[in-house]
């Protein structure tokens, strides 16, 4: 069976489910029916205050994070079905050991073009290593000099009574593994004990050898709180240490689909918009198809891809699917046999020994390694480069460079390859003449919301209210070819959105004017209409409730105001607005059947004011059964097939009708499922 892909606008479920049930990951989902005892999960909460009151219901041990709105706990079946009705909960994940990503070569790969010929090496940037930890008594990455903190990540959920440590300046955090060392040089370590190199001095320093460090260790069995709990430090401390970059060779779930609620991927949107660069691995599992780690395909990370020293693809590195762009890898970067620094007495880098006649003692500080855990900090380090000669780059604008800079790859598929191998020069010089966006992209003008693509409506939206005279202009640089503008005293725009942000698109030129943006009454200051020339400009509101129905008002001041519309992090809804949901269950009965012998279709009515279908089905016995969802049109517009049971579907519908429910039956006993609907409904008070 060819699993089937669901779209990013249909992902699992929305955190815009207003007074629904928690979201409980598929993979927990999948254990509850035989679940007995306790079990490790993370569970997330609309608002961080909330937690410890969530938490005492239970009164259990627990380890709470600092920044993020998480927490690791031991519960029971019992208890998971208490939280999960609990309307400050927003979602519960099976706490799953996760993997480093490593495959073993023997090449050399270096890249110091750069800062050997133009002198950028990454000064002033830091990055964050969050692997299995550091060794800052090697030479190339000592501590205080190149490793300004190094992180020991530790917490017992049960034996510390829910304590949760960091424990810093630790010497050396990478004592079992040699993984996240390896890492560390890749990314910048000084070269130092390889100094006098005849062939160049500092030989085997990495791609940023002027930038500095942060080791975040989350040892050698890295889990989803621990590295939960690297995320939450990199934040909480990112403005103590100035960090840039969190790089990640580490994940799971290669070839599940974007799932924007998984507490990972939550954690990287948060250090996303707080201007930090994420970088993930793709994963080893190639050369298969739909193969990705499903943490590196999130939008808004940077997807790395593993090369070899002649340009080309390694076998190993993970590939996505063709004509989905969001399976699809960024870039491609060096990750064959990249020589790096190795921590002493650890098993990985002994797997790739250096073996140099004329430097016999580069076997003690250095090893080789391939992957992409490789190819991902030499990415990382590049980041560091490009920051050096343009602080003000935002992270969108980090990645559409390395993109636009890169090296074509003929011979390679997108879904392969992503924009192709990256070139550090081109990058640099580009990075250098580009005007940085990051105060922009800071107040909420990013190029991804929280769920992935930003729900846009324009300015002839029914649900947008204009008052006074606005005259439409149907030639110019709005984002839809058309906008529309007043001068009279009095004008206004008003819509209502429920969501967690927002972004006001107008029309600037060089006929002045002035209004002021208000949210919920409350005013988020005043748009500027003044350009030397006539383009498109984004006015941003963001971390709102992201369950409330928000009002907002665009009110002229002076001269001449425009709108284009909007884009929302939620979705228009009709003024003085309320959600109710409507419960159902819906039974069947699918078998014996062969593949794509059998199907069932169980009509579901979608009113005008429905917002929101979410449907899951389960079942007993053994079974391979799909889920999808199908419009009036007849059109398949949301579906599940991740092999799991149960399956959940979650669909905004545009239109009303007679929508449909298909169980596909393939392989399979005859079995009795359930299908449970939840049915958004808006109403105005």
């Amino acid at each position: 069976m060819n699993k089937k892909l669901l779209a990013i606008t249909i992902s699992a479920l929305t955190a815009f489910n207003a007074n629904a049930d928690a979201i409980l990951g598929s993979k927990l989902q999948n254990m509850m029916p035989t679940l007995i005892g306790q079990t490790k999960v993370i569970v997330s909460t609309y608002d961080r205050d909330e937690m410890p009151h969530v938490m005492a219901t239970l009164n259990v041990p627990y380890l709470s994070l600092t920044t993020l709105p998480m927490a690791g706990a031991s519960l029971s079946k019992t208890q998971i079905q208490q939280l999960a009705t609990d309307s400050r909960v927003k979602s519960i994940y099976y706490d799953a050991a996760l993997e480093y990503y490593n495959y073993t070569s023997g090449e050399i790969t270096e890249g110091h073009y750069v800062h050997d010929v133009e002198g950028v090496t990454g000064a002033g940037t830091t990055i964050a290593v969050l692997d299995s930890g550091v060794d800052a008594t090697h030479p190339d990455l000592k501590l205080g000099e190149k490793t300004i903190q190094n992180v020991k990540i530790a917490g017992d959920l049960d034996l510390a009574g829910g304590v949760n440590l960091f424990l810093e300046g630790q010497q050396n955090t990478d004592t079992s593994s040699g993984h996240g060392t390896h890492v560390g040089g890749t990314v910048a370590g000084s070269g130092e004990a390889s100094r006098d190199d005849e062939r160049r001095a500092f030989y085997h320093d990495g791609i940023a050898p002027g930038a500095k460090l942060v080791g975040l260790g989350a040892g050698e069995a890295i889990s989803i709180l621990y590295s939960l709990a690297g995320f939450d430090y990199a934040i909480a401390n990112s403005d103590r240490y100035s960090i840039d970059v969190i790089t990640n060779s580490w994940g799971g779930g290669d070839g599940n689909n974007f799932d924007p609620n998984n507490p990972i991927n939550q954690a990287s949107y948060t250090a996303y918009k707080k201007g930090i660069v994420v970088t993930f691995a793709a994963s080893n599992s190639g050369p298969d198809d739909n193969t990705l780690n499903q943490y590196a395909i999130a939008p808004w990370v940077i997807n790395v891809a593993a090369g070899t020293p002649d340009k080309g693809l390694a076998d190993f590195s993970s590939r996505g699917v063709e004509g989905d762009w969001i399976k699809t890898p960024d870039i491609t970067a060096p990750g064959s046999g990249i020589v790096s620094t190795r921590a002493i007495n650890t098993p990985l880098p002994a797997l790739g020994p250096i073996i140099d006649p004329d430097h016999p003692e580069y076997h003690v500080y250095y090893a080789s390694m391939s992957g992409t855990s490789m190819a991902t900090p030499f990415v990382a380090g590049v980041v560091g480069l490009l920051l050096e000669v343009n602080p003000n780059l935002s992270p969108d604008q980090v990645e559409s460079i390395l993109k636009q800079s890169a090296d074509e790859m003929p011979d390679y598929q997108v879904h392969q390859v992503g924009a192709g191998y990256i070139n550090v020069k081109n990058a640099v010089e580009m990075a250098r003449n580009t005007t940085g966006e990051r105060s922009n992209f800071l107040t909420g003008d990013t190029d991804w919301s929280s769920q992935g693509v930003w729900q846009a409506a324009g300015e002839n939206a029914e649900e947008i209210n204009y008052m006074s005279r606005w005259r439409n202009i149907t030639r110019g640089p709005g984002s839809d070819g058309t906008y529309k503008i007043s001068k009279s005293k009095k004008s206004e725009v008003a819509l209502s959105f429920i969501g967690d942000s927002i972004k006001i698109n107008y029309v600037s030129s060089r006929k002045n004017g002035h209004a002021e943006v208000f949210v919920d009454g409350q005013s988020k200051g005043m748009i500027d209409y003044y350009a030397p020339a006539k383009v498109v400009n984004t006015f941003s509101v963001r971390d709102l409730d992201p369950n409330q129905v928000h009002t907002v008002t665009l009110k002229h001041v002076d001269g001449i105001i425009s709108f284009d519309g909007v884009e929302l992090d939620g979705q228009l809804v009709e003024p003085n607005s309320r959600i109710e949901n409507v419960e159902g269950q819906i039974t069947g009965n699918i078998g014996p059947s062969a593949e794509n012998l059998q199907v069932n279709d169980h009509p579901i009515e979608v009113m005008d004011n429905t917002t929101l279908i979410n449907a899951v089905l389960s079942w007993g016995g053994v079974a391979d059964l799909d889920f999808e969802l199908v419009d009036p049109n007849g059109d398949v517009v949301a579906n599940s097939s991740s092999l799991e049971n149960p399956e959940e579907i979650s669909f905004r519908p545009t239109a009303a009708g007679t929508y449909l429910l298909r169980v596909n039956g393939y392989i399979s006993t005859s079995v009795d499922y359930t299908i449970d609907t939840t049915t958004s409904n808006m109403y105005a008070n």
